[in-house]
């Protein structure tokens, strides 16, 4: 076997176990990539779990409201006062009920609304997390192939007959059988 079969069977070696251990990184960053997949799906469950959970104070602060007239209604009723009548205190104790209501329940409302969206980009940040990291491990593989590859080109590939690249002249490079590759 002469030497340059050699420096090319070390090359293919060499080039082998580099894009074994790139597909060891890619396979590697994707399981990382599955992991945040799974963490975003977390994150948007969470995000569901809250805004249901806002929903549902809101939700309690009505019936609270609610609660808190039909009283009013009866305590007016069994006082001699008509509960019905507007302008009356028991309206206006109403009134003031509902109103308070409404700016509680819409301040959950916004809370649902923010929790899912909160949820929303916290997934979608994981998700491309997991998209660039292997992105970046099959890019690495490739440099990492490539440097490889040239390193043991370098390191072999260029002894014998090669022409000097500072030469400035045309001196032939033997090949076998006496012929010249250049000029003869």
């Amino acid at each position: 076997m002469s030497g340059m079969e050699m420096v090319i069977i070390g090359a293919l070696f060499s080039g082998a176990s580099a894009a074994a251990e790139g597909r060891a990184k890619v396979e590697a960053a994707e399981y990382q990539r599955n992991s945040y997949y799974s963490q975003a799906r977390q994150a948007e469950l969470k995000g569901r779990t809250d805004a249901l959970a806002y929903k549902r104070e809101g939700i309690d602060i009505l019936r609270n409201v609610q609660k808190t007239m039909a009283t009013a209604n009866v305590r007016a009723a069994a006082g001699g006062l008509a509960p019905f009548v507007s302008g009356e205190s028991t309206a206006m104790i109403n009134i003031a009920s509902m109103r308070g209501a409404a700016d509680e329940f819409s301040i959950q409302s916004d809370n649902a609304s923010l929790a899912q969206s909160m949820a929303q980009a916290q997934a979608d940040n994981l998700r491309q997390a997991g998209d660039v990291g292997v992105q970046m491990a099959r890019k690495n593989a490739r440099i990492g192939f490539v440097q490889t590859m040239a390193q043991a080109g370098l390191m072999g590939g260029f002894t014998g007959n090669a022409v000097p690249m500072n030469s400035g002249s045309m001196n032939p490079i033997n090949l076998s059988g006496g012929q010249t590759l250049a000029g003869g």
